[in-house]
């Protein structure tokens, strides 16, 4: 009885797997995805400094008051584009927190249904060996009451 309860666990346990996989696998793709974001912030962060520079070299020779507001203006720009890039950084670093929190439990489900699985096999096969020494031991009494009618 218990043997077949355990085989009843193995679609269960395999539709548990194929969960945790596919919690692994958000969880790759959002940790590439923060990577992504992150070089995408680290470019428009060298972009700025870069663009910051050309602005101290261009105002050391002196420009013009619609030049400066143009240098402003993009600069503005970039830490607009800087803030976007953050928060959207920050949204996957979110969105991975709670994938992993999922993907715990998941995980703990599948180790709880593999112990229960294992618990159910062994309750079988301990049942299986008291029946087999149960046999056995019959067997023994019965051939030690033939031995014993045959020498009378």
């Amino acid at each position: 009885m218990s043997k077949v309860r355990a085989k009843r666990m193995t679609p269960l346990i395999h539709l548990a797997q194929k969960s945790v996989n596919e919690a692994l696998s958000y969880i790759g793709n959002l940790q590439q995805s923060i990577h992504s974001e992150n070089q995408k912030k680290q470019s428009l962060v060298d972009y700025q400094g870069e663009y910051l520079q050309q602005f101290q070299q261009a105002g050391s020779v002196g420009m013009s008051g619609n030049k400066l507001q143009q240098f402003e203006s993009f600069i503005l720009q970039i830490d607009m584009a800087l803030t976007r890039q953050q928060f959207q950084v920050q949204q996957f670093e979110q969105q991975l927190q709670q994938a992993q929190k999922i993907y715990l439990q998941l995980n703990q489900r599948l180790k709880s249904y593999e112990k229960l699985q294992q618990k159910l096999h062994n309750r079988a096969q301990a049942q299986e060996n008291r029946q087999l020494q149960s046999f056995l031991d019959e067997m023994g009494a019965q051939l030690h009451r033939l031995r014993q009618t045959t020498k009378q």
